[in-house]
């Protein structure tokens, strides 16, 4: 089985996918799809569904799971995540995935052992959790992964 993981965000969203065999999580692939500021919204977010579908074609995942938004206090950047997050969720539909959303908080406490770890601290724990060579950069990646590390973590208890 294998589990794509979706870490959100306007400028980079981070995808990262897992092949779960014999009860172990393993790497296969992350990356990073980038937009340009300099282009408008609806163009950010056309390259952000084409580029999380291209990237995750090739894989061809069973699950699916996304960062779910974090509303702080900057409504700007809530709203701009929120767009991210669903042009995401689309690409995740169209590949005929339901897409599970998980709190940032409960990623970092499945993957650390802690709800406010930092990036860094996460990033180490997907490296140590999937016998990666070197943490998986950039950030985002190593986010997406602790997603995808999470929805396996939470299928396997609800089971």
């Amino acid at each position: 089985m294998r589990i794509a993981g979706i870490d959100p965000g306007l400028n980079a969203t981070g995808y990262g996918i897992v092949e779960i065999a014999d009860d172990q999580c393993r790497h296969v692939a992350h990356g990073v799809v980038r937009t340009r500021a300099a282009d408008g919204l609806a163009r950010r977010l056309v390259a952000i569904r084409d580029g999380v579908r291209e990237a995750l074609a090739p894989w061809s995942p069973d699950a699916a799971a996304v960062e779910a938004s974090f509303v702080g206090v900057n409504a700007r950047s809530a709203l701009a995540l929120g767009h991210a997050r669903a042009a995401a969720i689309l690409a995740l539909a169209a590949a005929g995935l339901e897409a599970h959303e998980y709190a940032p908080a409960l990623v970092k406490q499945t993957v650390a052992g802690y709800g406010r770890g930092e990036k860094a601290q996460i990033a180490e724990m997907v490296r140590l959790q999937l016998g990666m060579s070197a943490t998986p950069r950039p950030a985002d990646a190593a986010d997406a992964l602790a997603v995808a590390i999470t929805h396996w973590a939470h299928a396997r208890l609800e089971r």
